[in-house]
């Protein structure tokens, strides 16, 4: 597993991975919250596992790019203070929100992927058990990518570009990147939405894993594929072109669940950074 140096100013790139403790070492902070705040830094560190849901947590990508996570607390009924209060405040506060997700482990330290830069949206509340099972109030967050969720295209737009200029748009789109909206009649693509299709259009219809055309037809009279997250340990996590790859719903299932998933996803890398690399030679990063 490839981890990359923590930088001395806090540029995290998308999709790159780090070892947490050289993040607090770095810039300090609860070595052991989920919310961690450096006390010095204009900033909050937010530290995810989804496929953990330990202590009632409930952290989670939603297609539409919102990200919900779990406020802290692990007994009795969650409040809205301490790191709960940072997130609620972070703008007034003139405090960023760093997503980072637990991705594995490094001689017993978590390795974590940079998410990106998200804001607060709104919050909810939902019953759920504490380290004691039991039942109390626990909050959840709603959080979106800095800049929205929504990019300024729109269906008939998309269609018309080119497949460099769908990927460098795409590219524009990712988290942690802001991106212009306007407000008129149309209906907006989201950023998800832009990735996915930069996905599909790769694949045209074939199954980046087998090879095999798409099983079936969706109600849209398209061929039906999948977009898989190269980096993920769920299904709904950064959109970024260069992290997408589409195949069909079986190698999708065995992918992250098959006794040779892992190979199958290096093999699935492999023809994403082939992919990737000739789009760049053609629309360099902006």
């Amino acid at each position: 597993m490839e981890i990359s140096n923590v930088p001395q100013k806090p540029n995290f790139v998308v999709g790159e991975r780090y070892l947490r403790k050289e993040l607090h070492n770095q810039f300090k902070g609860q070595r052991q919250y989920g919310i961690s705040t450096p006390s010095s830094e204009s900033f909050i560190f937010i530290f995810t596992d989804p496929d953990s849901e330990e202590h009632g947590y409930s952290d989670r990508f939603l297609d539409n790019g919102l990200f919900v996570y779990s406020g802290e607390g692990r007994l009795g009924d969650m409040t809205l203070d301490g790191g709960n209060e940072r997130i609620l405040k972070h703008k007034e506060n003139g405090d960023s929100l760093l997503v980072f997700e637990k991705v594995g482990e490094q001689n017993g330290a978590d390795v974590v992927t940079y998410d990106g830069e998200y804001e607060y949206v709104d919050h909810y509340w939902e019953r759920a058990p504490d380290d004691n099972d039991e039942m109390r109030d626990a909050v959840r967050f709603k959080l979106e990518p800095q800049g929205g969720l929504e990019t300024s295209l729109d269906e008939s737009e998309v269609g018309t570009l080119s497949d460099d200029e769908l990927f460098k748009r795409a590219k524009q789109s990712a988290p942690g990147k802001s991106v212009t909206t306007t407000t008129s009649t149309r209906t907006p693509y989201t950023r998800s939405d832009l990735v996915r299709d930069f996905a599909l259009r790769m694949a045209d219809g074939i199954c980046q894993a087998c090879s095999e055309e798409a099983p079936f037809v969706s109600q849209k009279g398209e061929p039906y594929l999948e977009v898989h997250h190269l980096y993920r340990v769920s299904d709904g996590g950064v959109d970024d072109p260069e992290n997408v790859i589409a195949i069909c719903p079986n190698c999708h299932r065995e992918v992250h669940h098959g006794r040779n998933g892992d190979d199958l996803n290096e093999r699935l890398i492999e023809t994403a950074e082939k992919r990737n690399e000739r789009l760049r030679s053609v629309s360099p990063r902006s």
